[in-house]
């Protein structure tokens, strides 16, 4: 009887849009939750090495622009690759937040999202590498008296 007067209460639409429009919202949030549901700590280790992946060349090109003009001071291109490692730290930072968020969601063990946010992390200590290799090569290029002062710098 309560329900009987629910439904045929209101503004004299036939309620068909309303019935219509609650599926359609009923059918997005099935959706969202089960692909939500459906991710996996494969995948988030998929998407954020492919964001690594592809922001490491152009970090190293704008390591290799923006370095040429401080070539000669050691400290300001150890801050530069600094700079452009954290942009790839803040990629994994990411992904590995993500999987703490699986990890929660899927109510999982600590070690299997250690053991997956592992993998991301060595992802990101290699192409890190990339940028820390390209430094090392620029600063071996540093004449003995530019790396003398440097040195009186840090004293």
């Amino acid at each position: 009887m309560a329900f009987s007067i629910a439904a045929c209460g209101g503004t004299g639409d036939d309620g068909a849009g309303d019935t219509s429009a609650q599926a359609e919202n009923n059918t997005v949030q099935a959706t969202t939750e089960e692909s939500v549901a459906m991710t996996t700590y494969q995948d988030i280790l998929d998407e954020y090495t492919q964001q690594i992946q592809e922001a490491t060349p152009t970090l190293v090109e704008e390591y290799n622009a923006e370095s040429e003009k401080i070539a000669d001071d050691i400290n300001a291109l150890a801050e530069l690759s600094n700079s452009k490692v954290e942009e790839l730290a803040t990629i994994c930072n990411d992904g590995v937040e993500e999987m703490a968020s699986l990890m929660t969601q899927n109510g999982d063990e600590y070690e299997t999202y250690e053991e997956w946010a592992g993998k991301l992390q060595d992802v990101y200590m290699e192409y890190a590498a990339q940028i820390t290799d390209t430094y090392t090569s620029s600063a071996t290029d540093i004449s003995t008296d530019d790396l003398m002062d440097a040195m009186e710098e840090l004293q």
